[in-house]
C-alpha cells in the first residue's frame, strides 16, 4: 500500500525557524523546539536561549530576516499582514501561517497542526491533553455557580468590546460568564459607554494593551454607580504584557481561564 507523507506524519525537520508572532513563539517552545528559532519579534517571549529579534508582527525587519537565512518562516493571519507573506514567500521562503481561530477548539486545531508541520505531534497531543483536562477541572468546579454577565473592555480610547466570533467567549463558557454582547456577530468592536451602562453588566473585566492608565480607567468607570460591577466592586484589570489572554496556546488558554476563574471568583473558586 501506497502512503502519503502527511498520512503518516512525516514531516521536513526544520533547524532555522524564525517566528513572527508571540503566540506561535510560545507554542514553539511547548512543542520543544526553541534551539531552532534564529529570529522572535519584539514582543515574543524571550525563552532560555538568545535569539534575534527582527522587528515587530506588523513591520517585520526583512533585510534581518534574510541574514538569519531561515528554513521556515511562521505567521500568523489575524497579527501579521497578508503583504508579510508574501513578500518572504517572493524571496524563496518557505512560509507557514496560522490560521485565525474564534474558539478554544480551533486555537488546539491550529496548535496540532503546527506540531505536525515541526513532526512533533507526540508533543502536541501532550500540550492539547493537558489543557482540556485543566479546563475541565475549571469547569467541573464552577458547574453550580450562577452565570454573571460581563463586559469586556479591549480598547479604551476609543471604547471597543468583542463579540461572538472572538475566542475569549470560551474563556466564559468555562468561567461561568456571559458576553452581555455575545449575540453580535463579529470579533470586536467599538461601543458607547451609554451602551455598556444599559447592559448593567455584573462583571466589567478592562484589558490593558499598553495605552492606558489603570487606575484613571477604573476610577472613570467608578462614576457609574448604577452599574452592577461598580457597586459590588467587580471591575478587574489584566495587563496583555504580564498574560497570554488573548495570544494563546491550548495550555496558555487553560492558564488564563484558571487565572480568570480566581480574579473574577475569588476565594469561592479556591475554596476558601
Amino acid at each position: 500500500m501506497l502512503f502519503l507523507l502527511t498520512d503518516i506524519g512525516w514531516s521536513k525537520n526544520y533547524r532555522r525557524i524564525v517566528s513572527l508572532a508571540p503566540s506561535v513563539t510560545e507554542s514553539l517552545y511547548e512543542l520543544g523546539v526553541e534551539q531552532f528559532i534564529v529570529g522572535i519579534t519584539v514582543y515574543c517571549p524571550k525563552g532560555m536561549i538568545k535569539k534575534e529579534v527582527v522587528g515587530t508582527l506588523l513591520e517585520p525587519n526583512v533585510e534581518k530576516v534574510i541574514l538569519l537565512n531561515p528554513d521556515l518562516i511562521i505567521l500568523t493571519k489575524e497579527g501579521n499582514t497578508k503583504a508579510t507573506a508574501e513578500k518572504f514567500e517572493r524571496l524563496g521562503f518557505e512560509v507557514y501561517i496560522v490560521e485565525i481561530a474564534e474558539s478554544f477548539n480551533e486555537i488546539c486545531v491550529n496548535y496540532f497542526n503546527l506540531a505536525k508541520k515541526l513532526n512533533r505531534v507526540k508533543d502536541g497531543k501532550r500540550v492539547v491533553s493537558t489543557a482540556r483536562r485543566l479546563l475541565e477541572r475549571i469547569y467541573n468546579k464552577l458547574k453550580s455557580f450562577d452565570e454573571l454577565r460581563i463586559f469586556w473592555e479591549i480598547g479604551a480610547r476609543p471604547l471597543f468590546t468583542l463579540g461572538r466570533q472572538s475566542f475569549i467567549n470560551d474563556y466564559n463558557y468555562y468561567t461561568r460568564t456571559v458576553n452581555v454582547y455575545e449575540d453580535f456577530n463579529v470579533r470586536y468592536f467599538n461601543v458607547n459607554i451609554e451602551n455598556v451602562i444599559r447592559q448593567n453588566p455584573d462583571i466589567i473585566v478592562l484589558v490593558n494593551m499598553g495605552d492606558v492608565n489603570n487606575d484613571k480607567e477604573v476610577a472613570r468607570w467608578n462614576r457609574y454607580k448604577m452599574v452592577k460591577a461598580v457597586k459590588n466592586n467587580k471591575i478587574f484589570v489584566i495587563n496583555v504584557d504580564n498574560s497570554c489572554i488573548f495570544n494563546p496556546t491550548p495550555l496558555k488558554f487553560a492558564k488564563s481561564a484558571t487565572m480568570l476563574a480566581e480574579i473574577i471568583h475569588g476565594d469561592i473558586f479556591n475554596g476558601k
